[in-house]
């Protein structure tokens, strides 16, 4: 496994900030739940994870990437469910506890460790499903990702991909007692600014100041079409929108989405990639963003 896997700086401290959330074992680093026995259960329960993105897609003698997955479920219900899965993430600690749970459940899965903006380990049309949730936030320059998965999905693949709002990850922490204002305009691609980057989860608080970037949605879109993917749906919502006290995160993921998600199918012709991962060619170069800031909102519930 190599070493140094993260392109850049902001890559490197991510790195860092995660394998310490790992440490804590916070809810989003393992598991959650318990997927039923069955293979429609196990479905159902993936369906539940995805949000629904992908539901109706046979896996069966499929290629899946779960890009960005390690510590989650969807890999190995992916892998049960017949699909020939590959785990790609950036954080050693969340790879090993997949890879305990697979090696528990006897489930066929292979690793990778690497920065998701670079995916030459894979090779050209590897996949036909790229199954990515929530942490494109975590880089600046979402196009570079987007690339490398148009790269390694095969003719007519498709490409499940989630992140946080833009604009309510903008307003998180800004309540003035009688409303919310946004820390940096709409335009700005700097890092989100937060008041205490703490991860809290009941008794458990970890100081985790993570890089954190809110991602115009034209932006997301345009990469697509740039990259040769269609966007065939485009999602926005919260995880749920009971109100909360006045200021909270409920109370704003009431009123703003929490999330935007999209799913979008590669526009090729001719035959399926193979699984070769011999000399793929190089990612598109590393554009810095013009800022960098303190990031990011503290965590005062599961998401």
């Amino acid at each position: 496994m190599r070493r140094g896997v993260a392109v850049d700086g902001i890559g490197t401290h991510n790195a860092r900030m995660w394998e310490r959330l790992a440490r804590a074992d916070i809810p989003y680093t393992r598991p959650q739940g318990v997927p039923p026995k069955s293979d429609a259960g196990k479905r159902r329960f993936l369906d539940d994870l995805t949000d629904g993105m992908i539901a109706g897609i046979d896996f069966a003698g499929m290629r899946v990437l779960s890009l960005a997955g390690g510590g989650g479920w969807d890999a190995i219900l992916f892998a049960e469910l017949g699909a020939d899965t590959t785990l790609f993430d950036i954080s050693a600690r969340q790879l090993d506890t997949v890879r305990r749970l697979a090696r528990q459940r006897g489930t066929p899965l292979t690793f990778v460790r690497g920065d998701m903006r670079d995916l030459s380990a894979l090779g050209n049309g590897e996949f036909d499903l790229v199954f990515h949730k929530h942490s494109m936030v975590f880089v600046p320059d979402p196009q570079r990702v987007i690339a490398e998965v148009a790269r390694v999905l095969s003719g007519d693949g498709v490409y499940g991909f989630s992140t946080m709002h833009p604009i309510t990850l903008r307003m998180y922490e800004s309540w003035t007692g009688t409303g919310w204002r946004l820390k940096t305009t709409y335009f700005e691609d700097r890092a989100i600014a937060s008041m205490d980057p703490t991860w809290e989860f009941g008794q458990v608080r970890v100081h985790a100041p993570t890089l954190e970037y809110g991602h115009r949605i034209s932006d997301l879109v345009n990469a697509c079409v740039a990259s040769g993917l269609a966007v065939d749906g485009l999602w926005e919502w919260s995880p749920g929108y009971d109100a909360g006290p006045a200021g909270s995160d409920d109370d704003l993921e009431r009123q703003l989405p929490a999330f935007i998600r999209l799913r979008a199918r590669k526009l090729a012709n001719g035959a399926r990639g193979s699984r070769s991962r011999i000399d793929p060619p190089s990612p598109p170069a590393f554009v810095r963003p013009p800022e960098r800031s303190r990031p990011s909102q503290p965590r005062t519930r599961g998401r």
